[in-house]
């Protein structure tokens, strides 16, 4: 696809984070310096993996960048760690967030709504995205846009918030 700016073949791996381990590829070393990691240590991209569409961030890790790739997008491909893949990226703008259909209704008719959502970092609006979007039943994602509105509008805490119990 020719509005990939950046190419490179890698091996998919398993990379230790803390106590987890994720899917990723890591970045190609000769590309690090011609991106801008420095100034956006995690940079925001869309990218082609082993024919598997992936919109993430390349994010540190002891001198390296990874990109944490979809478990069900990559079963359905038949990739798995150790396979060979090409990597094809572009850096796409750093505040970019997908906001699901429903959410982003939402925001277009309750004002406060909206006005709450803007206040918020990409990031958190990211996740606030991914928690509504990553539900699997109707039913779920509409609970959880419930919440995310709640949250938004200071009734509840945010859906990360942990609640300590005596």
């Amino acid at each position: 696809m020719s509005w990939f700016t950046h190419r490179f073949e890698t091996a998919i791996v398993r990379h230790p984070v803390g106590s987890m381990r994720y899917t990723v590829v890591l970045l190609d070393e000769a590309l690090h310096d011609t991106l801008p990691l420095q100034e956006h240590p995690r940079l925001r991209i869309e990218a082609d993996v082993g024919g598997v569409p992936v919109k993430g961030a390349w994010q540190p890790s002891r001198g390296r960048w990874y990109l944490m790739l979809p478990k069900a997008p990559l079963k359905a491909a038949g990739l798995h760690p150790g396979d060979v893949v090409e990597v094809a990226f572009r850096v796409i703008a750093q505040d970019d967030v997908d906001v699901p259909t429903e959410l982003a209704e939402r925001l277009a008719h309750v004002k406060r709504l909206r006005a709450a959502w803007d206040r918020q970092t990409p990031g958190t609006q990211r996740g606030l995205s991914h928690y509504i979007e990553s539900a699997k039943r109707a039913d779920t994602r509409a609970a959880r846009l419930q919440q995310v509105e709640a949250a938004l509008l200071g009734t509840a805490p945010m859906p990360w918030a942990r609640t300590r119990t005596p």
